[in-house]
């Protein structure tokens, strides 16, 4: 589908617990725009109908690596910077939980600017599209009533992208003037069972993802709008 995006999919198309289906075109995840072709560019635009670009990397990221071509094009840029992630990190499950637990309302103004007129379809990323897009996409599903398991399944897609985007990450670093041999690839070593053990936690902390939300400040009629939005009943 596209050049550039190694890690790029809709949300769309899955099947709630209730049996109504996430709606396709509204809601994308990917890794970095930044990498974009002009052909990428143009299929997001174009074929798409891209309204609004959600950028989850820190200030640092996006300073290094740039918004890529879509800041020249007619969408809203949202950045929502919830951490400059460490690579190698050890222990995925902390890491999500600990965006949870402290980005909170950041995520919940991220659900709430979707909410807004003409503001889908739109594409949430981060880096790689693993981590911390990996949890708002877990959020967003988790709240539309998906089961775990395809939660899990979307999450676990990534890891599908990871040798393509090592590549293109080493690519990088050496063009940054570092010795290639110094390169440390990312691995799904520290994921395994991450998103799992990310729900558990949701779950008993909060009693699930409706419970997350509310301590965070979306409201009942965030939810439902949310949920009209985004479903097909």
């Amino acid at each position: 589908m596209f050049e550039n995006l190694l890690n790029f999919r809709d949300l769309g198309g899955r099947v709630t617990a209730d049996g109504a289906t996430v709606r396709p075109g509204l809601l994308y995840r990917s890794e970095s725009v930044a990498y974009l072709s002009a052909a990428d560019t143009s299929r997001l635009i174009d074929d798409l109908g891209l309204a609004t670009v959600v950028d989850l990397r820190g200030e640092r990221e996006v300073v290094r690596n740039g918004r890529g071509p879509l800041e020249h094009q007619p969408v809203r840029y949202l950045p929502v910077p919830i951490t400059d992630i460490t690579r190698g990190m050890s222990n995925a499950a902390t890491f999500y939980l600990d965006v949870l637990v402290k980005r909170g309302p950041e995520v919940v103004g991220l659900l709430r600017a979707l909410l807004e007129p003409g503001a889908l379809p739109a594409v949430v990323h981060c880096e790689a599209g693993c981590d911390r897009t990996g949890v708002v996409a877990a959020i967003v599903l988790g709240l539309l009533g998906v089961p775990d398991d395809d939660i899990v399944a979307d999450f676990d897609a990534t890891q599908e992208a990871f040798p393509a985007m090592n590549a293109r990450w080493k690519d990088l670093f050496v063009g940054r003037g570092h010795p290639p041999e110094k390169f440390v690839e990312e691995t799904w070593v520290e994921r395994e069972r991450a998103m799992e053990l990310t729900i558990a936690a949701v779950r008993e902390r909060w009693g699930g993802w409706d419970g997350w939300a509310e301590a965070n400040g979306l409201t009942a009629d965030d939810l439902a709008r949310l949920r009209k939005l985004l479903l097909d009943a």
